[in-house]
């Protein structure tokens, strides 16, 4: 079954840190994660609003990057208010419908990333997901405050992981395994080399390298397909030629 991981970046009012934390609690998560939080989840602000989860900011776990933050997932999400495309970032979330059909029958570890209050995640900060999901709004008010959001991910996301017992593991049993991240890694090492390789006779090569990564993890390829088609673009960055034989 899938796991998942909520983090905050950016932060900006100790409001919404206290906020979080006491949501968090309320659906039984033991682990509060920031990314460069703009303000202190210990603040006093913070504290107030927490109510009784003190315990999650003060030991919440504070990272510089998305990455040191997400070592021990298998895929970063995130979260978009917004569902129009858009050529900087390729900004075509997943509804969370969609994500929990695609996701209850892995057993990948999910990083949720939540953005700032005022202008969410970044471009940059958006092309290192792996795909983005969003909950469906009024187009008058499309942007949920970070808060809501996560109440409503928890909600949704949470009770996929709440299957115990032989039922589970007789389950897992039959899923064909995700693609591991290394997996993930090398294949997506050896398609951007060979659009690196056909470059001159393209557009624009990073919104390519973009466009494939995002439909990577919006498709939660197997280890099987990977392995597939890590042989192919292997071959075509290197020109097509096939490797002697040893």
């Amino acid at each position: 079954m899938p796991s998942f991981k909520f983090i905050l970046v950016g932060t900006e009012y100790e409001q919404n840190l206290g906020y979080a934390a006491r949501i968090l609690k309320n659906f039984g998560v033991k682990e509060l994660r920031l990314v460069s939080p703009a303000v202190s989840p210990t603040g006093d602000d913070s504290i107030m609003y927490s109510k009784h989860a003190h315990d999650l900011l003060e030991t919440a776990k504070t990272f510089k990057t998305i990455p040191d933050a997400t070592t021990d997932c298998d895929f970063v999400v995130g979260t978009s208010g917004s569902r129009a495309l858009s050529k900087d970032s390729l900004r075509s979330p997943l509804l969370l419908v969609d994500f929990i059909k695609k996701v209850k029958k892995t057993n990948s570890t999910y990083a949720i990333l939540l953005g700032r209050e005022g202008t969410g995640l970044s471009n940059e900060e958006m092309k290192q997901c792996d795909f983005l999901i969003t909950v469906p709004t009024d187009d008058a008010c499309p942007s949920l405050n970070i808060t809501h959001a996560l109440a409503i991910f928890l909600y949704e996301l949470l009770p996929l992981e709440d299957a115990s017992g032989s039922k589970q593991a007789s389950a897992r049993a039959r899923f064909f395994p995700s693609a591991t991240k290394k997996e993930r890694e090398t294949l997506l090492s050896f398609f951007n080399s060979a659009v690196d390789a056909h470059s001159e006779n393209m557009r624009n090569a990073g919104r390519v390298k973009l466009a494939f990564k995002r439909i990577m993890g919006r498709a939660l390829v197997t280890d099987l397909e990977a392995r597939a088609l890590t042989g192919i673009f292997s071959r075509i960055g290197h020109g097509g030629k096939k490797k002697p034989a040893r």
